[in-house]
C-alpha cells in the first residue's frame, strides 16, 4: 500500500472546443487529463464497445487532425480495439484488420492501442512489437490468475472488470502482479454497470457485431429503479473525492467513461475529478445512458457519501448490499436520494422498495415486460 500519483484518461468527443476546455483546466488540476481515448465511429473490421450509432461520426482526416491537437497539448491518444474479436480463417478478414491497424499505427500515429481479445493482442504485438497494449475492461480481467493469461503479450496497461473498484483485495493482487511486469492498472470511475451483471458478456458480444444495445440498457437501468443500491455497488463508480483511496492502493490511472454521452458534459465532469471535488448530483457524473437523461430526475447527493468507500465490507457480496442498502436509507430519509418523476420509495427489511412509480419510471419499467 503506498500513494500513487495518479492521471485522468478522458473519452473523446472529435470536439476542439472541449479539449480547449480539457487543457486550460490541466493548467491548475490537482490531477490533469493525460490521455484520451477514442476511435471512429464504424471500428472498421474489429468494432469497438460502443454502437456505433452513439458516438460522434468523423472522418480520417478529421481524426487525425484532432490527434494532431492533442499531441500539441501533449495528451496522449489510445485508440480502441477493444471488441469481443476473433480470427475466423477468412484470409480477406486477417487482410482488413491488418490495413486497419496500419492506418492506426502509421497514419493516425496512436500512442497505445486497448484490446479485449487475447488472438488480436498476439497478432498486434507479433505486427507491432514495440506498440503499447492496454487491457480493455471488456476483456474481464477480475483476478491475478486472469492477467497472467496475457503476459505473454507484454502489456502496458490493464484496465480490469469494472467490478474491482468494490473488491479491494483482487484490485491489489492486480496491482502487485502489475508491478512485478511493468504494467499499469486504470480503474473506471463514471461506469455504473451492475455489479456482478449477468449480461455483461452477451452485451458486449452485441455490440462487437455492431448491433443497438437498447435493451440492455433498459434492463440495467429497471434493476436500479427496483434495487437503488445498486447505484453505490457499482464497481465502476468512483466519487471524484475518492480517487486518492485506490492512488493508495497503486492504482495509476482513473478512467472517465462517456463516449456517448453529449460533448457538453465532459468538462464539468472532468473538473471534478481533476479538483477532486465535486459538490453536485452524483448521477450527473456518470456514464448512464443518456437516452434516460438521468440527472434530470434522479438526484444522489455527491457530498452525503463521504466516508462511504472507506467503510466498504470486503468479507462477501452479501455485505456489500447490506452495506449499500443501508447507506441508501439513511440518504432517502435525509432527502438526499431522490426522483423528481413522481417516484417515491418505502423501507421494507432495511431496503428502500419501490412505492409509487413516476411518469419516467414507467416507461422503463414498461420497456422491460
Amino acid at each position: 500500500m503506498r500513494n500513487q500519483e495518479l492521471s485522468i484518461t478522458m473519452p473523446c468527443h472529435w470536439n476542439d472546443s472541449v479539449l480547449d476546455k480539457v487543457l486550460q483546466s490541466n493548467l491548475d488540476a490537482v490531477t490533469p487529463v493525460r490521455e484520451i481515448y477514442g476511435v471512429l465511429a464504424d471500428g472498421g473490421p474489429i468494432k469497438h464497445g460502443r454502437s456505433p450509432d452513439v458516438v460522434v461520426q468523423v472522418n480520417r482526416q478529421q481524426a487525425i487532425q484532432f490527434r494532431e491537437k492533442c499531441r500539441d497539448g501533449r495528451i496522449n491518444f489510445t485508440y480502441l480495439l477493444n471488441a469481443p474479436f476473433n480470427f475466423t480463417g477468412d484470409l480477406g478478414l486477417v487482410k482488413d484488420v491488418d490495413a486497419y491497424l496500419d492506418w492506426v499505427v502509421d497514419e493516425f500515429k496512436a500512442d497505445a492501442v486497448t484490446i479485449s481479445s487475447h488472438k488480436l493482442m498476439k497478432h498486434v504485438r507479433t505486427r507491432y512489437p514495440d506498440l503499447p497494449i492496454h487491457i480493455s475492461t471488456i476483456a474481464g480481467v477480475r483476478n491475478v490468475k486472469d492477467l497472467s493469461e496475457y503476459l505473454d503479450v507484454n502489456p502496458n496497461r490493464v484496465v480490469p472488470h469494472h467490478d474491482l473498484g468494490k473488491k479491494f483485495g483482487d484490485l491489489e493482487g492486480i496491482v502487485s502482479l502489475g508491478d512485478q511486469h511493468g504494467i499499469d492498472v486504470e480503474l473506471l470511475a463514471t461506469e455504473s454497470c451492475l455489479f456482478s451483471c449477468p449480461n455483461r458478456v452477451a452485451h458486449y458480444q452485441n455490440l462487437a457485431c455492431g448491433s443497438k444495445d437498447t435493451p440492455f440498457h433498459t434492463t440495467c437501468n429497471t434493476t436500479k429503479l427496483e434495487k437503488p443500491r445498486q447505484l453505490l455497488m457499482a464497481g465502476g463508480v468512483i466519487r471524484p473525492e475518492d480517487m486518492s483511496f485506490y492512488g493508495i492502493i497503486g492504482v495509476k490511472h482513473i478512467k472517465l467513461s462517456g463516449r456517448s454521452k453529449p460533448a457538453e458534459w465532459i468538462p464539468e465532469v472532468v473538473e471534478a475529478y481533476q479538483n477532486h471535488s465535486y459538490d453536485g448530483n452524483l448521477i450527473r457524473l456518470l456514464g448512464i445512458d443518456p437516452s434516460l437523461n438521468a440527472e434530470e430526475w434522479m438526484h444522489l447527493d455527491n457530498k452525503s457519501l463521504e466516508g462511504f468507500i472507506q467503510g466498504y465490507p470486503q468479507e462477501s457480496v452479501r455485505a456489500g448490499a447490506e452495506y449499500c442498502d443501508q447507506w441508501m436509507v439513511k440518504l432517502h430519509q435525509e432527502g438526499r436520494f431522490s426522483l423528481s418523476d413522481g417516484t417515491t420509495y418505502r423501507e421494507q427489511n432495511s431496503q428502500l422498495v419501490l412505492n409509487n412509480i413516476g411518469v419516467r419510471a414507467i416507461k422503463i419499467l414498461d420497456s422491460e415486460k
